[in-house]
C-alpha cells in the first residue's frame, strides 16, 4: 500500500469542474481526503483564466502506471482537451508523488528536469512542483510540511517557502 498525491487543476468552470473530479476520484478511491481550493494566476501561457487547484491523498496498492491510466480516464469523462501546450483546460490532473518512489531513478530523475517533458512516460516525484506555489500549498494541508522531498532532500516547509513571490490564495477550506 502506498499513499500517492494527486494535483488538481482547472482554468475552465474550475469550481464546477474541480467538484465533478472530486467525485469521479472518490469513486475509485472512497477514502481519498481533498486539500482546501486555492487560487492561482496561470504560468508558463498567462494570457488565460486564473485556475482553482487543490491536492488529493489516496492510499493505493495500483501501481503509479496504473494510477495515472485511471487519472487520464477522469481526464477524458471531463473532455479536457487544451487547445495548446499550458491552454485552458477543463482538468489537470497529475501524480505528483507515490510513497518515496523515485520514477525514473533518481539520477535519470534529476536528468530529467532539463529534458522535454514527453522524455519520460512516467516522472515522480513530478519534475516541477516544488516550483509551484499552487501546489505546495494544498499539498502541505496533507502531508507534514516537515517531511523532505525524495530527491531534491528539502523540507516541502522550505520549498514552500522559496515559492513566496507566487499568489495563491485559498479560496474554499476542506468540508
Amino acid at each position: 500500500m502506498a499513499t500517492a498525491f494527486i494535483g488538481i487543476g482547472s482554468n475552465i468552470q474550475p469550481e464546477a469542474n474541480v467538484a465533478a473530479c472530486k467525485t469521479l476520484l472518490l469513486k475509485h478511491w472512497p477514502a481519498i481526503r481533498f486539500s482546501s481550493l486555492y487560487r492561482s494566476a496561470p504560468r508558463e501561457y498567462e494570457d488565460q483564466g486564473q485556475f482553482c487547484n487543490a491536492v488529493a491523498a489516496l492510499e493505493t496498492e495500483e501501481s503509479p502506471e496504473e494510477v495515472v491510466q485511471i487519472l487520464r480516464g477522469i481526464e477524458t469523462k471531463l473532455k479536457k482537451s487544451p487547445p495548446f501546450k499550458f491552454g485552458p483546460r477543463t482538468i489537470d490532473l497529475d501524480l505528483l508523488l507515490y510513497g518515496n518512489k523515485v520514477i525514473p531513478s533518481k539520477g535519470e530523475w534529476l536528468r530529467s528536469y532539463t529534458l522535454p517533458a514527453t522524455s519520460y512516460k512516467l516522472i515522480v516525484p513530478h519534475p516541477r512542483m516544488h516550483e509551484r506555489r499552487f501546489v505546495l500549498e494544498p499539498l502541505c494541508e496533507l502531508l507534514n510540511p516537515q517531511a523532505v522531498h525524495p530527491t531534491l532532500r528539502q523540507s516541502w516547509a522550505k520549498l514552500l517557502e522559496s515559492t513566496k513571490d507566487q499568489e495563491c490564495m485559498r479560496v474554499q477550506e476542506t468540508r
